[in-house]
């Protein structure tokens, strides 16, 4: 739930909550309209023409706004009576918005039915309220009734109000004081002595985790879906625009003046659309001149011949997928290894005399050099910008930290080239099957192959 106030009014005061669900939420939103004034003059000339123009402003906005508006509160008309003009003009008002009014009980001690509940009539964002119940009995000091009402919660979304969300757990490395994590890396490495490449790292992975969730706890944030790039404020502002005149057409569909005015308003919606992706994309292509690469890789976007790399077979069972893929890559792989055993050992076998003269003479690698630290240091700063999901430290933390992992970090790799014995840890990858070509069937296994992200320390 999520309450916000809205300021900007002065002839009312509204305050705005979003009542989630598990499919369309309710925007309800409460409204309180005084009516005190020293001249009851002047509040009949300029409060209520104060009132009915903000209000109609404020309508125009509730309704572009995510989630069904349902709005209710002490409006200070009594809609009962069908003489009084100030009510008239109210009622026409928020009925020439497309809107209802739900309460047709007093709900005042003197009578009258000032406090009210209004919803869209039609369309996807209207609430079909039930069970509307006003009760004199409040238990309070206060001269109005309570008015109780069941708020469904099953509607389906609009397409154009559905927002997606994504709940994940990260770590907000851009608030990390980069010279108190240097410290405590520092303090933690520094007096450990090392004996193995497991223990090496272990102690690297620890340690780091460690100082992590000192610095950079685990956090879960909403993350809303990604949208086109170059989406921009007038892309919105026309697809705002489009909205507004299709409830009015939908509202009458017999006046032609509105249906003119909702089909320009599309035709200009598709103009400002085009001329923005079209802007960015020629923007793109010129930032990439003399650079193939950058150059093929926006064609490819335009062609959407990335496709296939994100295409999966279709399956409910996401767990069952990955098993799937898991296995017919494990059987790829061993038929691969068992072939070039097979090919060797026949070889010998036919050809063992011209095999042993031709390798007698051959020099052989036994063993490699120690790798400098200079040279270790220089490599780690050339590494890529890219980071895969095993990595603990994003790569440009990693960079900045260096002197203080640089020695651990030589230990490893030092050890490894001597020993022969490469960690079981730094083996583990992130495996991702990708279409061989995009126009490929892809629910056949072997159409994909496996794209592997290793960490850069395994690099």
């Amino acid at each position: 739930m999520e309450r916000h106030i809205i300021k900007g009014f002065k002839s009312f005061e509204v305050s705005e909550c979003l009542v989630k669900s598990a499919k369309t939420p309710t925007r309800v939103c409460v409204i309180y309209r005084t009516t005190r004034t020293k001249n009851k003059t002047k509040y009949e000339e300029t409060k209520v023409l104060k009132f009915m123009e903000e209000f109609e402003k404020y309508l125009d906005d509730v309704v572009e706004k995510f989630g069904a508006p349902m709005i209710c509160g002490d409006f200070n008309f009594h809609v009962e009576n069908k003489n009084d003009q100030n009510a008239k003009k109210f009622i026409a008002l928020y009925e020439s918005k497309g809107f209802q009014q739900h309460v047709d009980k007093g709900t005042h001690n003197s009578g009258g039915v000032l406090d009210l509940i209004l919803t869209l009539k039609s369309g996807t964002d209207a609430l079909p309220l039930k069970d509307v119940i006003v009760e004199s009995n409040t238990g309070t000091t206060s001269d109005h009734h309570l008015v109780y009402v069941d708020i469904p919660n099953h509607l389906q979304p609009h397409s154009s109000q559905k927002k997606a969300f994504a709940t994940k757990n990260v770590r907000e490395f851009k608030k990390i004081d980069i010279n108190e994590f240097r410290h405590d890396l520092f303090c933690s490495l520094t007096t450990i002595q090392l004996t193995s490449v497991d223990q090496a790292i272990d102690i690297y992975q620890d340690n780091l985790k460690a100082i992590l969730d000192l610095h950079a706890p685990l956090v879960t944030r909403n993350f809303k879906m990604r949208q086109s790039p170059w989406w921009n404020k007038s892309c919105k502002s026309a697809k705002v625009e489009v909205r507004k005149a299709q409830r009015k057409f939908y509202k009458d569909k017999s006046n032609s003046e509105a249906r003119e005015i909702y089909n320009e308003k599309c035709i200009d919606k598709s103009i400002i659309i085009n001329r923005a992706r079209n802007l960015y994309f020629n923007e793109k292509l010129s930032s990439s001149k003399g650079n193939p690469k950058a150059t093929y890789k926006v064609l490819n976007h335009l062609m959407d011949k990335e496709y296939g790399e994100n295409k999966l077979p279709h399956c409910n069972d996401k767990t069952m997928l990955a098993e799937n893929f898991k296995t017919f890559f494990d059987s790829k792989v061993k038929d691969i290894y068992s072939g070039i055993e097979k090919d060797s050992v026949q070889y010998k076998e036919t050809n063992s005399d011209q095999y042993m003269q031709g390798h007698e003479n051959l020099s052989k690698f036994a063993q490699f050099r120690e790798v400098s630290v200079e040279e270790l240091f220089d490599l780690a700063k050339d590494l890529s910008d890219k980071s895969c999901e095993l990595d603990i430290l994003p790569i440009w933390l990693f960079k900045s930290c260096l002197p203080e992992l640089i020695e651990i970090i030589h230990f490893i790799v030092n050890e490894s080239l001597q020993t022969g014995f490469f960690p079981s840890e730094l083996k583990t990858a992130l495996i991702r099957p990708s279409l061989k070509k995009a126009n490929l069937d892809s629910d056949v296994l072997a159409n994909y192959r496996p794209v592997s992200n290793i960490p850069y320390i395994s690099k």
